[in-house]
């Protein structure tokens, strides 16, 4: 079997590293030293894995004996088949499931980046390994599903001598990813192996906790029709523009106190001294996206959290006054978190109708560790288009950085 030989094991598993750790960035760090785990949650897993052993016994013919692997910093547990082993190769590396039947599983974990769509993760990996000469050939069959529990989205690719199933699954605190490779020939009879490794698999206990709410800054006089307050987690620098998946130009002026990546077929227009906005060139569907950066200092604020609230106070009663059939469909805490820097925010999801047309806009606004300056950002788009233009809208977030000098 080509799998087993010496040179094509190595073939197989050596991807894995290259693919998790070099393009999804989830490599472990010294911060996940502590895994927080009860004793009494790990023990119940384990209990639970054990108790659903004998799944797999019609395929033996005799009780099976299943390898359990716990991971000392991160908190999660893997099982192996009957008939393969569990290798833990190291900090940083993906754990190997490794089985004499022809079929190999990996799996790492990383802090979870909710600010990229689970449907969007597997993309990470394509300029490396899909296309003319790489590992995977061609993407195929995709779905979301879950794994204990947490929301997931599978993607299949087609190799010259194997398939592939990529799964990333999303937790309150990690992100997941296990992938699952076999030949053509044993794909399919194979395929049960790995769906028994996912019912077993146990995330960190803490990935199943809900997070805590907060209160939202909504004032007296508004009346949302619906509001969430879910904390979401920090942004990172990573996306599309910076994995050379999409063509980017840079806007970056010292003065305003950001700089941002757009798209390289769109354009951008000043209106006034402090607010920018990106669009696609008129003609084109991206027209109707539009994506806004404005300084606010409001008049009374005492420092930058305070401009911050009295920015979105400002801004909601602005919109408010323009359109109709306003609502307010969630309002939670934001973080912006980059190059060691932490800025408190709060975004905002609305619709509205201008004009006869239905709207969708996502607002975000951020406080100024200095200084009595909220930016504030927004992308707004027609109800039928948003989604379309939201990867495009979320790579232009990731690229945002805020410039810690003094702003005029």
């Amino acid at each position: 079997m080509w799998f087993m030989s010496k040179n094509m094991q190595w073939r197989l598993s050596n991807p894995f590293g290259m693919i998790l750790v070099l393009s999804l960035t989830l490599t472990v760090a010294p911060v996940f030293a502590s895994t927080d785990v009860k004793k009494n949650q790990q023990k119940q897993n384990l209990d639970e894995i054990r108790a659903n052993q004998p799944n797999l016994s019609q395929h033996q013919g005799r009780q099976p004996v299943a390898e359990i692997y716990r991971h000392s910093l991160l908190g999660f547990t893997l099982v192996a088949p009957p008939g393969s082993q569990i290798e833990d190769r190291g900090e940083g590396k993906p754990v190997l499931i490794r089985s004499q039947k022809g079929f190999a599983v990996n799996v790492q974990a990383g802090i979870a980046r909710p600010d990229i769509p689970l449907n969007r993760m597997s993309a990470l990996l394509e300029p490396r390994y899909l296309g003319e000469g790489k590992p995977w050939s061609a993407r195929g069959p995709e779905r979301e599903m879950r794994v204990s529990g947490m929301p997931a989205h599978e993607v299949q690719y087609t190799g010259t001598n194997a398939r592939a199933r990529v799964i990333v699954a999303r937790g309150q605190k990690y992100d997941y990813v296990l992938i699952f490779m076999a030949p053509h020939h044993q794909y399919v009879k194979l395929n049960h192996e790995f769906d028994w490794v996912l019912q077993q698999f146990k995330p960190n206990a803490l990935d199943l906790v809900p997070v805590k709410s907060v209160t939202p800054y909504i004032s007296k006089t508004s009346n949302p029709k619906s509001v969430s307050t879910n904390i979401l987690r920090p942004i990172s620098p990573s996306s599309k523009f910076n994995s050379g998946l999409m063509r980017s130009q840079r806007f970056s002026e010292l003065q305003l106190g950001y700089e941002i990546q757009y798209p390289v077929d769109w354009e951008f227009n000043k209106r006034g001294q402090t607010s920018t906005i990106f669009s696609g060139k008129k003609g084109t569907l991206a027209h109707a996206a539009i994506i806004g950066v404005q300084n606010i200092q409001p008049i009374g604020a005492r420092n930058g959290n305070d401009a911050a609230k009295r920015a979105f106070n400002q801004m909601r009663d602005s919109i408010g006054n323009a359109v109709r059939d306003l609502t307010i469909h969630s309002d939670t805490e934001w973080i912006y978190q980059r190059d060691g820097h932490r800025l408190p925010g709060r975004q905002v999801m609305v619709s509205y109708t201008h004009d006869g047309e239905s709207f969708r806009k996502h607002m975000i606004i951020i406080a100024r560790p200095k200084g009595t300056v909220a930016h504030v950002w927004s992308f707004t788009a027609p109800e039928k288009q948003f989604a379309a233009f939201q990867p495009i809208a979320s790579d232009m977030l990731s690229s945002w950085k805020i410039l810690l000098a003094k702003v005029h």
